[in-house]
């Protein structure tokens, strides 16, 4: 399939007589504490508002819900990431879901002139919005296709792309999910004469989910191909322990933990791993409060820190 999309872009290039680059890092950097805590191996889970940007079609096997959720991230201390999403059903039964996201990445450099100088700082940023939606079709299969819409600066220049996800989820058993998905597919960005396509990348993902009672288990795992890098594998696995409603509390609570790795990350002894702690509170029935924290290491590099806070809404 990326054989298919490079020579696809190759043509484009030679008709068009411009070269190009992949570029947008920004896209490749994970969105979501739960899923980074997993290594972002979450294109099978992909069962909260994070299902906008691992697997739009976990969204149609949400049921009944509504899911919203919102992160902030710390990178390389000049560098802020802060990201969101929505996503809840809009059919009777749950069998369709609609999903909105939106994420900033943002920084500034120092512009100089043609000895050095400084000439003082500038902006720089990218702006994704997308809207997806996900259809399940049958008890076991479900359909998502996500559009997403690219504003990026650097200083005075601004550039834009539109690009697309398209992927599948499938649960044939209780506790297996399998998750498929192509991601970032879409025009080119062009900032004056430079042009540089998305890291449009393959994801196929294995999850496995043993609940028991209030608590459960989870385990899984992807295999990730960008278009211009080689495969990388990563595992994942999170842990909650519910405990019983307390009356001074009102509700239930939980603690989770989880940990992940991905391979490709070899500048240090610590690349590429993450752990991740979480808090989750019933306030009642149907209403769920989750607060959870990340740490990912990008080894000699160093690391990012990344805190969420999630709202859910489960009449189900």
């Amino acid at each position: 399939m990326l054989r298919v999309i490079g020579l696809i872009v190759n043509l484009a290039l030679l008709v068009s007589g411009q070269g190009a680059t992949i570029g947008m890092p920004f896209l490749k950097l994970g969105v979501g504490t739960r899923p980074v805590a997993m290594g972002e191996a979450y294109t099978a889970v992909s069962d909260d508002a994070n299902a906008m940007f691992y697997n739009p079609a976990g969204i149609g096997m949400m049921g009944l819900q509504f899911d919203v959720s919102g992160m902030i991230m710390t990178l390389f201390e000049d560098v802020s990431y802060i990201s969101g999403a929505t996503v809840f059903s809009v059919e009777p039964k749950g069998r369709i879901g609609i999903g909105l996201a939106g994420s900033y990445l943002s920084t500034t450099d120092v512009a100089r002139d043609e000895y050095g100088n400084e000439q003082g700082e500038f902006r720089i940023y990218d702006a994704l919005g997308a809207v997806g939606v996900g259809w399940k079709f049958n008890s076991y299969l479900s359909l998502g296709v996500t559009g997403k819409f690219i504003r990026s600066r650097i200083a005075n220049s601004a550039a834009h792309s539109v690009l697309g996800d398209f992927g599948l989820k499938i649960n044939p058993t209780k506790f297996v999910y399998f998750g498929l998905l192509l991601q970032h597919l879409g025009t080119p960005r062009i900032f004056e004469s430079d042009v540089e396509f998305a890291p449009t990348t393959a994801r196929g993902g294995l999850a496995l989910y043993f609940p028991s009672g209030r608590s459960h288990l989870l385990f899984a795992s992807d295999l990730i191909w960008p278009i211009d890098e080689p495969p990388s594998l990563a595992i994942g696995a999170e842990g909650k322990l519910g405990f019983l409603p307390f009356e001074e509390m009102g509700g239930s609570s939980g603690f989770i933990v989880h940990g992940g790795y991905r391979s490709g990350y070899h500048l240090g002894e610590w690349g590429g791993w993450s752990i991740g702690i979480g808090y989750e509170y019933e306030a009642t029935e149907v209403i769920h409060l989750t607060l959870e924290a990340v740490y990912f290491s990008y080894g000699y590099l160093g690391s990012s820190e990344r805190l969420s806070l999630g709202v859910n809404f489960r009449p189900d």
